[in-house]
């Protein structure tokens, strides 16, 4: 009698009381019936299951062969999708189904038998819940209390998100560190234990305990977040013939200095009748726009710069040349194009316009390496307009912290 009221009893509280399970390798056993969560993660403002994506490849892999084993009880499966709070709710939510919705077709292309009666779909938009989850779990998460009122608010989900941008640095935090998290499908999948006894059982990964009936889903615990600072950038101007260099170097996530030498210096190897020779330098402050911007965003987008700089230089051609030193000082826009697999590497595209001032002196040559006959009179030459134009090729160095920041 006993064991009936007991039996009753859980299948009375089950629906109301429904956890992820925490799992660390097999099933939590010791009751008729439990529940496996795994999580299948989009990228942004996507709907499409990419298996290449985070750990999905994997995760589906056990997701199917846990459906192909006896220990799958024929219940109802349920797919939780969510999308993270950027971009207006309303558009999230139809995002949301669109993910579960994208989960349980694949399931029943993949999964023999299996029919749509038996797999409950649930969007529940914008997871404000998981969001608050992951914040307490981030014991560096920048005014994490100011964060924690916003999120338990009464305000509209979209009013929330905008408090959230208001507050320097914090979104591009979360966009770094926690947002991929909440754009996920997860699902519930009963199974019935012990596994231990069943040959061929799988492996699931393990999940932190989360209550599913609040609207939030099962997310991996995030391990303590790492920073990675870009401390200097190495580049050289692909436009400027033989030896150039610069090293730029951060100052916080929005400000720069930076300094370039110059050094083309090119004889023909026939007649030498013509040359370009040029000894310049130039240092140069530079602001990055962006209100969000993070430690990993150091040195790329758009940005301005006031610049001075000067050197020395010899232009010869038919035997005349001008030899002369020149200063100059100007303005320039610059925008940084991270490239590679990884976005290690950089393309900066910079157009400046400014003033140069140059002291000219002219000459002759008689011959092939003969002496200069100089003109006596020193010419001086002022010019504005157009100074800058460089295509750079960009080798940042980074720096970890340990202790913490950006992933």
């Amino acid at each position: 009698m006993n064991k009936v009221v007991v039996v009753l009893l859980a299948a009375v509280a089950f629906p109301a009381s429904l956890f992820c399970a925490v799992n660390t390798g097999t099933v939590e056993t010791g009751s008729v019936r439990d529940t496996s969560a795994l999580s299948v993660y989009f990228r942004f403002d996507s709907a499409k299951i990419d298996t290449s994506y985070m750990e999905n490849g994997v995760t589906l892999d056990t997701v199917l062969a846990l459906l192909s084993k006896p220990y799958f009880t024929h219940d109802t499966l349920t797919i939780t999708a969510a999308a993270s709070p950027d971009g207006k709710s309303g558009y999230n939510l139809i995002l949301s189904r669109r993910r579960a919705e994208s989960v349980r077709d694949y399931l029943l292309r993949s999964v023999p038998g299996l029919t749509a009666d038996r797999i409950r779909i649930d969007a529940v938009g914008e997871d404000w819940a998981g969001l608050k989850s992951l914040v307490l779990k981030d014991s560096r998460f920048p005014n994490r209390e100011i964060v924690l009122d916003i999120i338990d608010s009464d305000h509209r989900d979209d009013t929330k998100e905008m408090s959230l941008r208001a507050i320097p640095g914090v979104f591009g935090y979360l966009i770094k560190n926690h947002l991929y998290y909440l754009r996920s499908a997860t699902l519930a999948i009963p199974v019935r234990p012990p596994f231990d006894s069943i040959p061929g059982s799988v492996t699931l990964p393990p999940y932190v305990e989360i209550p599913a009936g609040g609207g939030s889903v099962a997310y991996p615990a995030p391990a303590e977040p790492e920073i990675r600072k870009l401390v200097a950038a190495f580049r050289t101007n692909l436009l400027v013939p033989a030896m150039n260099a610069g090293l730029e170097v951060p100052i916080g996530n929005s400000w720069s200095v930076a300094a370039d030498y110059y050094f083309p210096w090119i004889w023909p190897p026939k007649q030498n009748r013509w040359c370009v020779e040029l000894l310049g330098w130039s240092l140069e402050g530079r602001y990055w726009f962006g209100r969000d911007r993070t430690a990993e965003d150091r040195l790329s987008g758009h940005s301005v710069g006031l610049y001075a700089g000067g050197g020395y230089y010899d232009f010869e051609k038919d035997w005349k040349g001008v030899q002369g030193e020149y200063m100059n000082v100007g303005v320039d826009y610059l925008y940084a194009l991270p490239v590679g697999r990884k976005k290690n590497l950089r393309f900066e595209f910079t157009l400046g316009v400014g003033y140069i001032r140059s002291w000219v002196r002219p000459y002759e040559v008689k011959h092939e390496y003969g002496d200069l006959i100089k003109d006596t009179q020193e010419k001086r030459v002022n010019w504005f307009g157009p100074t800058k134009l460089a295509v750079s090729f960009v080798v940042p160095i980074y720096m970890k912290d340990k202790k913490g920041g950006a992933r």
